[in-house]
């Protein structure tokens, strides 16, 4: 009996990884009107930021801990922007700077940050540099019922409008927020002590 419990143990680990292994190599397709942030086999379009650890391997941009950020090229004010990531060890931390200023010591002075955290505060909005944000509501119930256990593959659209900014976690709207300054900035990613790899970013400006 022992002997048949340890087996189908075995089976479904094997059949996790594969089906893990399999999610992995779909083929992601551009959505229309999209433009493709990272090609997937070096950083150029960006820039690191403040000794960041970040590089490009394995078609995916990894997070290396330390500090620092890396930085579009172009910015943006009103646009969609989407992506997918995952935490590499437990409470890894990051975030995604929208609207940035370019300067800053570590990161950058003026920014809003999506939290991209391991653990409840993702998806809250953060300022920096006395940015304005009248409001933000988020949603911590659906939140529980919509994020992924660390290591697996998560999705953000991050839409910012005018003074609006949504964020959707793999598909779901938990995030509201209202009043932001109506100006273009950087988009980045942030470093701060995490293990994490993203994917998939590409932005589709708004008018």
């Amino acid at each position: 009996m022992y002997k048949f419990f340890a087996a189908a143990a075995v089976l479904a680990v094997v059949g996790l990884v594969s089906s893990r292994a399999a999610d992995e190599k779909k083929e992601f397709k551009l959505e229309e009107g999209f433009t493709s942030l990272f090609n997937g086999k070096n950083l150029d379009g960006w820039n690191i930021m403040n000794n960041g650890k970040f590089e490009a391997k394995d078609g995916v941009i990894y997070l290396n801990k330390g500090g620092g950020w890396l930085r579009s090229e172009k910015q943006y004010k009103d646009f969609d922007l989407r992506m997918d990531f995952r935490f590499m060890n437990k409470g890894a931390d990051s975030g995604i700077f929208i609207r940035a200023s370019m300067e800053g010591k570590n990161w950058p002075d003026k920014n809003y940050q999506v939290q991209t955290m391991d653990n409840d505060s993702i998806c809250s909005i953060f300022t920096a540099g006395g940015l304005p944000k009248k409001s933000e509501k988020k949603d911590k119930d659906l939140l529980k019922k919509t994020m992924k256990p660390t290591m697996e593959w998560q999705s953000y659209v991050i839409t910012a409008v005018g003074p609006k900014l949504e964020v959707k976690l793999n598909g779901e709207l938990i995030t509201v927020a209202d009043g932001l300054a109506d100006q273009p900035g950087f988009i980045g990613l942030q470093g701060e002590g995490g293990l994490l790899e993203f994917k998939n970013i590409r932005v589709k400006e708004l008018k």
